[in-house]
């Protein structure tokens, strides 16, 4: 593509060199750069692609986008303002606007984003339709699997996979959609057909640094999403005060969702049971009884995301049903372990103070037996959180292990002690410990269980690994869970 064509629609603040250019490809990482690439040099967090510039002239770039110029650097400049902007922008022209080929539906919010992309996912097998998906746990392009590297990805690896599921005549496209995501301009360009909204509450307070910039990052997709192309539909929880702030916003394009708000779509007769839950939902199509099992009030909620999606594409209620009764579970989310044990295990990804409050509250409307918590918050990440999941833990635990999560450049007993600060004058009389050791933490939730009991181990869900300041350790809370059950059994016998 002629670099002239390109940039047009960049705003450059400046050009130097000659832009009459043929481009073969884009890069923003000098390691990946081929001969006759564009280079992007972005500032990230920890380094910056301006240090790199020779490197990718050495290795082939023709011209390169910045945001201040390189002196001494011979080859073509474009000087832009914004060089992640600009790298979405010029991704999506390179490989000819692929969303807007697709049927791609984005989910945002603080929690529930993967179980209703899953969800979504199956809705829409169950409709005939050929998928791709991209999120927290995995890649998918039809039955192709790929690692996920980043819940949201880069724009430039985002167009080239919208790209591939093209060429693999995928017709839908369901992804999660992160504020991060929207703040650096990863979904920029973007032709979303369908925007779901879950809800909002602390997290990533280390980024936006309070909830107000956080609500004003996820808001910004749906403000900027319509254009003269497509106009999504939008699917929001109004339960949730920052849903009916969306609402306000949008108007009525769309559906709007809730259990205790009037909705477009709505539930009564819920049934929490310990195979599953079912319930009643009105929609504007139609009544619709749904029977899962996947467990807990927080799935209904996802559900009603899901259900609100099928209907703007368009999807029958019962291609609607049988995709959420497809789903038998999510890895990492509410997810049970059962190796013939008398007590219940349960791995779930819940690192909010929200998220960890519906999962305990799920586990006692469907648990006899006490409670017996795991958890830890991660390093480097919001410290607001820490005390607010220890007062809840306390709260809702008969006994709770307050363990490490992903340290990262913390150390793990600042982190458990802070959690620790949350509770410790609210509830004196909390039955709890402190083991930094996650694999030992795990290991004495289990031989306390006794039968009907449920340990819940939360934080971390589907995640293969533990971080550490210097080194990431593998580390999965199933495996190690089930090495304990093993060996409780083994001495039992």
């Amino acid at each position: 593509m002629n670099l002239n064509r390109l940039i047009k629609s960049l705003s450059p603040k400046e050009i130097k060199g000659n832009i009459d250019l043929d481009i073969r490809g884009i890069a923003y990482n000098s390691n990946k750069v081929k001969p006759g690439d564009l280079f992007v040099c972005i500032k990230g967090f920890k380094d910056d692609g301006h240090l790199y510039a020779e490197d990718a002239l050495t290795n082939g770039a023709v011209a390169f986008i910045v945001e201040r110029p390189t002196e001494g650097l011979k080859s073509s400049q474009i000087v832009v303002e914004s060089s992640r902007k600009a790298l979405a922008v010029a991704s999506n022209i390179f490989f000819g606007f692929p969303s807007s080929r697709l049927e791609l539906i984005g989910v945002t919010g603080t929690n529930g984003k993967t179980t209703t992309v899953y969800m979504i996912d199956s809705i829409l097998k169950a409709a005939g339709k050929k998928t791709g998906l991209l999120g927290t746990i995995e890649y998918r392009i039809d039955n192709k699997f790929y690692p996920s590297y980043c819940t949201t990805p880069e724009s430039l690896d985002l167009q080239i996979m919208f790209d591939e599921m093209l060429k693999q005549k995928v017709d839908s496209v369901v992804m999660e959609v992160t504020s991060h995501a929207i703040d650096l301009e990863r979904v920029t360009g973007c032709q979303f057909r369908v925007l779901v909204f879950t809800n909002l509450s602390q997290d990533h307070l280390d980024y936006h640094e309070n909830v107000e910039n956080y609500f004003k990052v996820k808001s910004r997709i749906f403000k900027n999403s319509a254009n003269e192309i497509i106009v999504p539909n939008y699917v929001i929880n109004i339960d949730d005060f920052y849903g009916r702030e969306i609402a306000k916003m949008v108007g009525m394009q769309g559906y709007f969702y809730g259990l205790n708000t009037p909705a477009d779509i709505t539930v009564s007769d819920i049934n929490l049971t310990k195979e599953g839950t079912s319930f009643k939902t009105t929609t504007p199509k139609g009544p619709l009884f749904v029977k899962m099992r996947l467990k807990g009030v927080f799935n209904v909620y996802n559900a009603l995301g899901a259900i609100g999606a099928g209907l703007s594409l368009g999807i029958s209620l019962k291609d609607i049903k049988l995709g959420l009764e497809a789903i038998r579970l999510i890895p990492g989310r509410f997810e049970p372990l059962d190796y013939g044990q008398e007590f219940n295990v349960i791995i779930d990804y819940a690192h909010t103070p929200a998220s960890l409050e519906n999962v305990l509250k799920t586990i006692r409307r469907i648990s006899d037996g006490r409670i017996i918590t795991i958890f830890g918050c991660g390093g480097d990440r919001d410290k607001g959180k820490r005390p607010l999941m220890g007062a809840i833990a306390a709260e809702l635990s008969d006994f709770f292990i307050i363990t490490s999560d992903n340290p990262r450049s913390e150390d793990p007993m600042e982190i458990i002690d802070q959690i620790e600060g949350g509770f410790i004058e609210e509830f004196p009389k909390a039955r709890y410990c402190k083991i930094a050791d996650r694999r030992d933490a795990i290991f004495q939730a289990v031989a306390l269980a006794k039968n009907g009991d449920t340990v819940i181990i939360a934080g971390k869900g589907h995640e293969q690994g533990q971080i550490f300041v210097d080194r990431i350790v593998p580390f999965d809370d199933h495996q190690v869970a089930y090495e304990a059950l093993k060996e409780l059994m083994r001495c039992s016998l």
